[in-house]
């Protein structure tokens, strides 16, 4: 009985690949799956059908051997389902109940045109490529490339740098794996590896778990684009650390006065930086959004009756919120920063991270900063806190657009 075997009381189908089609497998020798009979009349009719099939399909994958392997594969995927069946590569196939292979065998035979890419894609001829995590990465960046047409150079960026950091770091750890082959010990494993940076280096704990979200969407994008059978959730089940919420730090309001906007100490800071200092103490906006104001966009106008700031979106620059777009009134401080750069910015023009870095340096250099908790963006808390406490109207602090409208001809006369 060719290509048939016999455990116990039941028979199987057994047959061994020919070297030359082993590349359309994932490390296997041979085919063997269970004929589900103990009739060896039935055995040998259902070996012979699964072997004809097989013949006929390395048949046909030898003649489209140049296709691409990973176009191939999402091909026969999508013929699969058109058929009304879940893809499935022989070797998965091989461990599948008996009717299973049958019915397909049936549908090959009856609906379904029999052409190259439907045996493929119904016989599981082509095997799943790999997905190693450094390429989901860049099909993943890829991917969201239209969701992210009006980020500047600068902000895409910051997008992209912190899904990097979270790959390079699992890479350090667990090395490039084919996606779907990560494990719930991998992720334990660079769980572990966190855990000890965290307690040697006194990291924050929102360092791992940033890194554990960006692997997390990056394993649902490659279930979901590559039909791959991941449970993501299992894998991530319980890894986060417990985070600790940071007080935050505002500045006194003396303290702002009479020690960060007071010339005598910041005489050896460059102008631009002492201009962004007077500019932040009064307006409470953020580095970002005062750094990337122009004049010839109509961000900038001294020229009427209230003199103010324009926030938005603008074509190759996002918010970071919907209600972030507001107009803010320049008033003490910052109308001097603003009458002294009516342009804008120049040289720190959309260059947040380089301006805050600076800065902060200056500052603790020269003691300007009360604790280590306190930092350039101290400013905007203590801006928001002045705000609350003259009894704003409702969601001033949430920055709705309104909230700039309101508060230029109310609380600036």
């Amino acid at each position: 009985m060719k290509h048939i075997i016999k455990i116990k009381h039941w028979y199987h189908f057994k047959r061994r690949i020919p070297k030359r089609y082993k590349k359309y497998y994932e490390d296997q020798d041979a085919i063997q799956v269970s004929l589900k009979t103990t009739s060896e009349v039935v055995a040998i009719q259902r070996a012979s059908v699964l072997r004809e099939e097989l013949d006929k399909l390395w048949i046909k994958l030898s003649e489209n051997a140049s296709l691409d392997k990973n176009h191939s594969y999402h091909k026969a995927v999508h013929i699969a389902q058109t058929f009304n069946f879940s893809y499935r590569s022989i070797s998965e196939l091989a461990g599948s109940d008996i009717e299973k292979i049958i019915n397909r065998l049936d549908a090959l035979q009856s609906d379904v045109p029999e052409t190259s890419e439907n045996i493929s894609a119904l016989l599981g001829g082509e095997g799943k490529p790999s997905f190693p995590v450094s390429e989901v990465l860049e099909s993943f960046i890829e991917f969201e490339k239209p969701n992210h047409t009006r980020k500047s150079k600068d902000q895409l960026r910051k997008w992209k740098n912190p899904k990097l950091k979270a790959v390079n770091n699992f890479i350090n750890v667990c090395g490039d794996l084919s996606i779907e082959k990560v494990t719930r010990n991998d992720i334990l494993a660079f769980r572990s590896w966190w855990h000890e940076r965290v307690e040697m280096e006194n990291l924050s704990p929102n360092s791992p778990n940033k890194d554990f979200t960006h692997l997390r969407t990056l394993l649902f994008f490659a279930r979901d684009n590559h039909n791959l059978n991941i449970n993501v959730d299992d894998l991530f089940s319980r890894i986060r650390f417990k985070e600790i919420k940071s007080k935050r730090r505002p500045f006194q309001t003396s303290f702002i006065r009479d020690e960060l906007l007071n010339i005598n100490n910041l005489e050896n800071l460059e102008r631009e930086c002492q201009l962004f200092l007077f500019a932040m103490a009064d307006l409470g906006a953020r580095p970002s959004e005062l750094v990337g104001l122009n004049l010839k966009n109509g961000d900038i106008r001294l020229d009427t009756d209230i003199p103010y700031i324009y926030i938005h979106a603008e074509k190759d620059k996002e918010i970071k919120t919907p209600y972030s777009e507001r107009y803010m009134p320049l008033v003490g401080s910052s109308l001097y920063a603003f009458q002294n750069l009516p342009n804008g910015f120049d040289r720190y023009y959309r260059k947040p991270d380089q301006l805050s870095g600076n800065l902060n340096k200056y500052l603790r250099n020269n003691g300007l900063l009360p604790s280590e908790d306190h930092s350039l963006y101290s400013l905007r808390h203590s801006f928001e806190d002045r705000l609350t406490a003259v009894e704003p109207p409702d969601k001033v602090q949430r920055w709705s657009q309104k909230f700039g409208q309101y508060v230029k001809f109310s609380y600036s006369a």
